[in-house]
């Protein structure tokens, strides 16, 4: 009877090998993604430092303090009486200084294209950290179902144990029945206890990226949808717009440029103006002096401008050359990096699909049929045993290449610049404040002020 009952639990167990339903406090992939990039101090620290740039672009663009002197001129050091020369005088003084046009812009141009640099090197962080968190999130999913599969398989094990151990006291089944099945128990005690280590390890990395105050247990979803797969050309008209990589290389280029354009003004004089008021004492007889009114400017003179700017602009030509060349080998190389994990992904999800189709059913079968012919003596007990552990490990591999599959779907969204639900905004800083993505191939010449 025992015997019995033991192979109808097999043989339930068999046919219902199936991802379980979801369970209460489950927590969703988007709302862990959500909450490591509110609680990254990382990620909001690069947020203020794009806040800061865009700040500094404003000063970039103004123009200098001007400055205010005062001071006595042309004072007798004989006497210091500042009646005695008519020249002597009390002045105040404002200076100006006035950048060359087109300076002002080109620096505030600058500093704008460093906040721009810096949120698309923003974004590729919160993108690396949605990956991070994704890909331990699909390990843990695995680890659990491997939890579960084991557990089922430990009970049906000790069941059998159980019954074989009647039968063998009974005289109807041999002492290697036992043993092999003792022997597949201890295989699957240890096969948990790692199992069992993995997932905490997994739970440990997911509070870790999700900088949590304390630990809390992760329960993730158990109904994981498999990915819909995309052409490679969908996936590179999203990346071309949306890989941070590709974005920070292209505000290389255009801040190279701008550089370019300011170095190339170096040699172009700022003028400083200076106004002055002197005021004069009356003359030693009492008749009254005029005041003086003073207009002045000065600029620098670039005596040595094939030593100093000519090298400045020479070097900012090879960084800008530079900066153009790192731009177009990622994007030629692009396009190879999304075909290969695109392929990776379209290998997972066939081959889920086979194993769902063809080899999942097969092994059930199999182990089906040997659970018959055992009942009246037609197979042995190791057979049925390693069939039943076949049609479970073959179920398992199923789910193993859908987490493949997830994990590949999670590395092109990183490529191509894709969030989950509420991430984008996360992700920006001033974004009202900063100019439309900057042309590569844009000249110089419309890099003015």
């Amino acid at each position: 009877m025992m015997m019995k009952t033991a192979i109808t639990a097999m043989c339930l167990l068999i046919w219902a090998i199936t991802p379980a339903m979801g369970w209460e406090g489950e927590e969703s992939l988007a709302e862990l993604v959500l909450e490591a990039m509110e609680n990254n101090a990382e990620i909001r620290a690069d947020r203020e430092v794009v806040q800061g740039l865009l700040d500094a672009s404003e000063y970039a663009g103004a123009l200098p303090n001007p400055k205010i002197g005062v001071g006595l001129l042309n004072v007798p050091t004989g006497s210091f009486d500042l009646d005695q020369e008519a020249m002597t005088q009390k002045q105040i003084s404002v200076t100006q200084r006035l950048p060359w046009p087109g300076k002002r812009g080109l620096a505030a141009e600058s500093r704008l294209l460093a906040a721009r640099r810096a949120e698309a090197g923003l974004k590729a962080k919160a993108l690396a950290l949605q990956r991070e968190v994704a890909g331990a999130y699909y390990e843990l999913w695995f680890v659990t179902e491997s939890l579960h599969l084991n557990g089922e398989l430990y009970d049906l094990v000790n069941q059998l144990i159980h019954a074989s151990a009647s039968r063998y006291g009974a005289g109807r089944e041999v002492q290697q029945a036992v043993l092999t099945g003792e022997l597949e128990l201890s295989g699957l005690t240890n096969e948990r206890l790692a199992l069992d280590g993995k997932r905490r390890g997994l739970e440990i990395r997911i509070n870790r990226l999700l900088q949590r105050d304390a630990h809390l247990p992760v329960s993730p979803e158990t109904g994981l949808a498999l990915p819909q797969l995309r052409l490679s050309t969908s996936w590179m008209a999203q990346a071309e717009k949306g890989n941070p990589r590709l974005e920070v290389l292209k505000h290389d280029v255009a801040l190279s440029r701008v550089s370019l354009s300011l170095a190339e003004k170096e040699s172009m004089p700022d003028v400083d103006v200076k106004l002055a008021y002197g005021q004069r004492e009356d003359d030693p007889m009492g008749n009254n002096r005029d005041d003086f009114v003073s207009l002045s400017a000065s600029f620098p003179v670039p005596v040595w401008k094939s030593r100093r700017e000519d090298r400045l602009v020479a070097s900012r030509r090879a960084t800008e050359r530079a900066a153009l060349l790192n731009y177009e080998g990622y994007r030629l190389e692009l396009p190879h990096l999304i075909d290969g994990v695109a392929t990776q992904m379209a290998t997972a999800v066939e081959r889920h699909e086979f194993y769902n189709r063809d080899l999942v059913p097969r092994a059930r079968q199999l182990s089906q049929a040997l659970v018959s012919r055992y009942e009246v003596g037609g197979s042995s007990y190791t057979d049925m045993i390693e069939a039943a552990m076949a049609a479970m490990r073959a179920e398992l591999t199923a789910r193993q290449y859908l987490r493949d599959a997830l994990l590949a779907e999670v590395k092109l969204m990183e490529l191509a610049g894709g969030t989950f639900p509420g991430v984008a905004p996360l992700m920006h800083a001033g974004a009202e404040n900063v100019p439309s993505d900057s042309d590569p191939t844009r000249t110089k010449s419309n890099q003015g002020e």
